[in-house]
């Protein structure tokens, strides 16, 4: 998180990042950030909105790096191949390593990001030493593993929040709840597993109880459910401002278009209604901006005027006496 203090007040700005409360890293986390605050309200809060909407909920990442070993615990036999980004999960990684005893497999530009970060020990770029792959989350597909599992017998892991599963087979197009994702992605070699490193739902509420900004934007615009989080924590905000009800935007396979779901209102209307408000809200906080360094002018000029004033005052006082 960043935190940012000035004559345009105090914002926190939290990157990607996940509010386990019951870690002792969130607890110190908490201790930290209160502590930078001393006491200081936050302005205006940059949220990490990727998963901000009731219906996300997972558990917590140790829990789900469990349930990642278990599934390589369970096929001993199989080459495994895990779906990550170009950075992040690296704790999940450093996990399955010590649970497993075993080296995984990186591409070589991951091993350098891998060896940037200090870890030099796990991570190799030599298949034969593992049978524990990570690789770029867009190689994870069905048709790939059922390609692999025609040389050797081998399973895909992705370790995501999102609980859907967009499934490349005789359904596409279509999209399964996670419990169909899963029972079919089992027969076909693939796993999803509810690992993520973004807060769900319910601990994105609690770290807005406890910083209680004046407002709240999201960092995040272009997600799998875009959601507004001023449309959520209005109620818990210091100030009132503008929120629209968020809806889900989904790509469909035919027009390849993007259709914006939302009761009671048409994509046109919804569009011309989002550009309204950023206007708004753009104004707003020039507004506030303006307004805030206006005083602070007066305040100075107040000062210089006060120090005049004494000094000409003493210069008369001077050449009576």
């Amino acid at each position: 998180m960043y935190l940012f203090r000035g004559e345009f007040g105090c914002i926190l700005h939290t990157g990607d990042f996940r509010w386990e409360s019951g870690r002792e890293r969130s607890q110190l986390g908490k201790r930290t950030l209160i502590d930078a605050l001393d006491g200081d309200s936050i302005d205006v809060l940059y949220l990490d909105n990727t998963y901000c909407n009731p219906s996300f909920s997972f558990p917590s990442r140790e829990v789900a790096a469990q349930q990642v070993i278990e599934i390589i615990a369970r096929h001993p036999d199989h080459e495994v191949v895990i779906g990550i980004d170009t950075l992040g999960k690296e704790d999940l990684l450093l996990q399955i390593a010590e649970a497993l005893n075993t080296k995984i497999w990186v591409w070589p530009e991951r091993l350098r990001t891998m060896h940037l970060l200090g870890f030099f020990d796990v991570f190799t770029t030599k298949t034969c030493l593992t049978r524990v792959r990570a690789v770029p989350r867009h190689n994870v597909t069905l048709d790939t593993l059922e390609a692999l599992n025609t040389l050797h017998p081998t399973i895909g892991i992705m370790p995501s929040g999102l609980p859907w599963m967009r499934l490349l087979s005789k359904n596409q197009g279509s999209y399964e709840s996670q419990r169909n994702a899963n029972n079919l992605a089992e027969k076909q070699y693939l796993y999803s597993v509810p690992y993520s490193e973004h807060s769900c739902f319910s601990e994105i509420q609690e770290f807005i109880k406890i910083v209680r900004p004046s407002t709240v934007t999201g960092i995040v615009s272009s997600s799998f459910c875009y959601n507004d989080p001023r449309w959520y924590f209005r109620r818990l905000c210091g100030a009132t401002h503008l929120s629209f009800k968020p809806s889900c935007h989904v790509k469909t396979e035919t027009s390849g278009k993007i259709e914006a779901k939302q009761s009671g209102s048409t994509p046109q209307s919804t569009n011309k209604l989002k550009a309204d408000i950023r206007v708004k809200m753009k104004f707003a906080r020039l507004s506030v901006r303006r307004s805030r360094v206006c005083i602070l002018r007066r305040k100075r000029i107040g000062v210089k005027l006060a120090e005049a004033v004494i000094n000409h005052n003493s210069d008369f006082i001077a050449e009576i006496t």
